[in-house]
């Protein structure tokens, strides 16, 4: 096994070798084929064609092995509405050799679950689960399959708990350790077994998990996540598959197993698209139409009509129209104030059109059924919060009737607080209302917990509800059209704090803009960590896992997971100076600038018409040597392709990068602060402003490259047509210009909008009309869009305070102008000719200017600046013991009160004395 391991994580992609017919390559060596699917929901109409597919393949290759990795169950109300016997049907006709138990399998209740179980003619897995005493059979934890003189052990793990309605696995206990229950079976199932298959319904993630913490596994085969893999993922030596859902695809892998050594050394995988295939078996497709047929005079009744049709599309940034008819019809049919469901159970949309019984089935296949509790408005608020948050998925999960809320969020999307109204009144936290909930979510489902008294556990089905409700608005001459209504919103408050624990700060803040001109701030902390981490000579990252920023201020760690989008693993590999060398100036010049940023390595790029040179390469600060051996730590996806990949797999046991991250900033006694373009530079350039930051005309002129770009929101483009100003506008773009009042197209900047991300959420003008005339900076991709330049993908945003006009500073003496017939008196103050005076004691119709200080006006001292020093001497001052002066460049010193009196002649023993010191 280990040398296969180690084979593995030096060639990640190219897992191939040359295959007979017969899938043999040598006398020794034998080619084991499995085929696999997942995730089905019981899209079971073109199964015929995976059976004859798979039977085909059995007739042509020596070693076959069939298996499914859960979730057959909900999706079509053909098999639903039979508890998933048709699927079991198949699934027997087909061969299928081993089976593990999906979250879904237990929707139909424990009852059909263990008939589902008896009916099979294939084994049930699940390693981690006991059914107790509820009187299911257990399912195996393994199962080991002699394929035709190689023995295969396939152990199951399944999700825990499991996501379906709590009620169906009362009394089963589920493990949620898959890692310490993989590794409790390796001893036996290494004893028996030449060939060891997980088979997983836990989702892609969780398998990278268990691949990093297990390693006798060779292969894992999974499902859950209804992730596309169209070529395996390797992860500490153990390749991942999965095919997606619902039957698009038929997963194909090949292990070749060396009978002399006893190890598996090659595995390749691919997808065959199941619309691609011809050849149906008739008996399998004979029972699929037979309970098709069976079930159309059920399922073809028309409920009603509708012109919208009625879409999920949606559901994770607000209120979608189908959420808003289900909702209704819950809350209708409980007679309640307020209705929730979540958006897991909206299976599908419906299409305009009528509307059918079957439709109905389609989109909640889980004979969900209503309950009613009464809660407080406090508790209300409690699961809306969860609702948004739960898990860090910061989306909307509750669609809504009755209740509108309005999600605030900061910058990452982080929850902060929500604004709940019902009837356009604000929730009391203290008063009650009756609530209609799905019963999955109701009794604990996802984790929700809806604090309040049970009023009734259920009063009927989620599809009864919504058959009631559409016949009812039918017979009143209504159609079911439906809109997105604001009944939910999601507003951002950039101001917002960053979401996680403060981990450490930076004074300079760190950027990623300039990344294809020099070293940046990102980039510099990412390989620095990653070489903090490993302990390794260098660190390097390409500039396309470099992206984003951190401002000024403090760092959190969930700031930092989140700027690392792809979730990378760090791999060490040993490497030479020339293979390093050799990488950097090809992928220079493929990427026609930077594109590795490093940490232990210096160097700089020379120009050379379309070409770069290197020069100035170092390590640590000495030149690197060709044929010198060095560590690299850097990313599997790197390691993973032929242009990037630097030698042979040291350690790959780091885990993701930025986990490396945090516990480096975690160690940092000081701010993370780095000086860019000090490690790398292109000759002739000029290090940039660290942030990037450029206007519309710069990002239309020069469209490629991530950088931030500010301007004036001041429109969208609805169906190719640009709306400037007011109007209806887009959810899905933005147009910027450098001017609020531009109108010419050409000097504007479209902006994509992802659906679901928080800069969508907080810039669009459907949902935030007043954003209209704001001055923004949005980071993205700059490339075509709308077939003109623009960016895609924005990662971030923030609002540019604009400057207003400069108010002139008011005078810092304001009196009333000096008027001959009014009367004074002492410490009156005014305004003569633009100077300020004071009376010195009662006085009428004396001019302020030629009365002078000594007779009954003053200057006002504090409205004049005051140079700093002796200043020259002035005839009508008056001078105190102690006031030096200068006259003629010479300086005297008053010894008593003086005025008029010319230092010059009144001589020291008079009132003026010289300082000569």
């Amino acid at each position: 096994m280990e040398k296969w391991k180690k084979w593995v994580g030096a060639s990640l992609i190219a897992l191939t070798l040359p295959f007979s017919v017969n899938g043999e390559a040598k006398a020794e060596e034998k080619a084991l084929n499995i085929f696999h699917t997942n995730d089905i929901h019981a899209s079971f109409e073109e199964y015929g064609k995976v059976s004859a597919y798979v039977k085909e393949k059995r007739d042509q290759l020596e070693h076959v092995l069939f298996v499914d990795a859960g979730d057959f169950a909900s999706g079509n109300p053909v098999v639903d509405l039979n508890f998933g016997k048709p699927m079991v049907d198949v699934f027997n006709l087909a061969g299928l050799d081993a089976f593990t138990i999906g979250n879904h399998e237990f929707d139909y209740g424990q009852t059909y679950l263990q008939e589902n179980m008896e009916d099979s003619l294939f084994p049930w897995l699940g390693a981690n689960m006991s059914t107790g005493d509820t009187g299911v059979e257990n399912p195996e934890p393994y199962t080991i399959i002699d394929v035709d003189g190689i023995a295969v052990g396939i152990l199951g793990i399944t999700q825990a708990p499991p996501a379906t309605a709590p009620a169906n696995v009362i009394g089963m206990t589920f493990d949620q350790d898959y890692v310490g229950t993989a590794l409790s079976y390796q001893d036996e199932l290494e004893e028996q077994a030449d060939v060891i298959v997980a088979l997983t319904h836990i989702g892609h993630d969780q398998d990278r998990r268990l691949a990093e913490a297990v390693d006798y596994f060779d292969v894992i085969i999974g499902g859950h996540s209804h992730t596309t893999l169209r070529q395996p993922v390797v992860v500490n030596g153990t390749p991942i598959v999965q095919t997606g859902s619902n039957l698009a695809n038929l997963g194909e892998l090949t292990l070749t197993y060396n009978d002399e050594t006893e190890d598996v050394t090659n595995v390749t995988g691919s997808l065959t698209a199941v619309s691609s295939m011809t050849s149906i078996d008739e008996e399998v497709q004979a029972v699929i139409d037979g309970y098709v047929e069976e079930m159309e005079d059920v399922l073809g009744k028309v409920v009603g009509y509708s012109d919208t049709g009625l879409t999920r599309d949606g559901r994770f940034n607000g209120d979608a129209p189908l959420g808003n008819f289900w909702t209704d019809a819950m809350r209708d049919f409980a007679d309640a104030d307020v209705a929730l469901t979540n958006n897991g159970g909206l299976r599908d949309s419906i299409s305009p059109g009528e509307v059918t019984l079957n439709d109905l089935y389609s989109i909640e296949p889980f004979a969900n059924e209503i309950m009613v509790i009464e809660m407080t408005g406090a508790a209300i608020e409690e699961v809306i919060a969860f609702s948004y948050s739960r898990d860090n998925r910061n989306q909307i999960d509750l669609q809504t009737s009755g209740l509108h809320y309005e999600i605030i969020t900061g910058t990452t999307g982080n929850y902060l607080d929500a604004n709940l109204t019902i009837g356009g009144q604000a929730v009391d936290e203290n008063e009650t209302y009756m609530v209609a909930v799905a019963d999955y979510i109701g009794t604990g489902g996802s984790g929700y917990q809806f604090e309040g008294e049970v009023i009734h556990e259920t009063v009927g089905l989620m599809t009864a509800a919504m058959e009631q409700y559409a016949l009812r608005l039918t017979d009143a001459g209504e159609k079911l059209n439906y809109y997105r209504e604001g009944r939910i919103a999601i507003k951002v408050d950039p101001s917002g704090p960053n979401p996680g624990d403060i981990i450490g700060s930076t004074e300079t803040g760190l950027y990623s803009a300039n990344k294809s001109t020099q070293d940046v701030g990102i980039g510099n902390l990412y390989t620095d960590a990653i070489r903090a981490k490993t302990g390794s000579d260098i660190g390097l990252l390409n500039r396309s896992s470099i992206t984003g920023e951190i401002p000024p201020g403090s760092i959190t760690d969930r700031q930092i997971e989140a700027l690392d989008s792809f979730g990378n693993a760090i791999v060490v590999v040993e490497t030479t100076g020339e293979r390093i060398m050799e990488v950097l100036v090809e992928q220079s010049r493929y990427h026609n600038g930077v594109d590795l940023q490093a940490s232990g390595l210096t160097y700089t790029l020379i120009p050379d018409g379309n070409r770069y040179e290197l020069a100035n390469v170092n390590v640590h600060g000495e030149p690197i040597e060709s044929q010198e051996t060095y560590t690299v730590a850097y990313n599997d996806y790197m390691h993973g392709t032929n242009f990037y990949q630097l030698g042979t797999v040291l350690d790959d046991s780091y885990g993701p990068v930025w986990q490396a991250v945090v516990d480096y900033v975690m160690d940092q006694t000081e701010p993370i602060n780095y000086e860019e373009g000090s490690r790398i530079t292109i000759e002739g350039s000029e290090p940039g402003d660290p942030t990037g930051t450029r206007t519309v005309a710069e990002a239309i002129g020069n469209n490629s490259g991530v950088y931030p770009v500010k301007g004036y929101i001041v429109g969208s483009i609805v169906n190719q047509r640009p709306v400037i100003g007011e109007g209806t506008h887009a959810a899905s773009n933005l147009l910027l210009a450098d001017s609020p009042n531009e109108t010419d197209r050409s000097k504007m900047l479209p902006v994509q909008l992802v659906n679901g991300t928080a800069v969508r959420n907080g810039l669009n003008l459907e949902s935030n009309p007043t954003n209209l005339g704001k001055a923004v900076r949005i980071t993205g991709s700059l490339e075509a869009y709308f077939s003109t330049p623009g960016m895609r993908a924005p990662s971030t945003y923030e609002w540019i305070e604009e400057e207003g006009p400069v108010e002139p500073e008011p005078p810092v003496c304001s009196f009333d102008e000096w008027s001959g017939s009014q009367v004074y008196t002492a410490g009156d103050r005014v305004e003569y000719n633009g100077d300020f005076y004071e009376a010195k004691w009662w006085t009428q119709g004396e001019n302020p200017s030629q009365s002078g200080q000594w007779d009954v006006w003053k200057k006002v001292a504090d409205c004049y600046e005051v140079p700093e020093g002796p200043q020259e001497w002035i005839k009508d001052q008056i001078y105190v013991a102690g006031d030096q002066v200068l006259v003629e460049g010479q300086l005297y010193e008053a010894k008593w009160w003086t005025q008029g009196e010319d230092p010059r002649r009144s001589g020291q023993w008079d009132v003026w004395k010289k300082v000569t010191e």
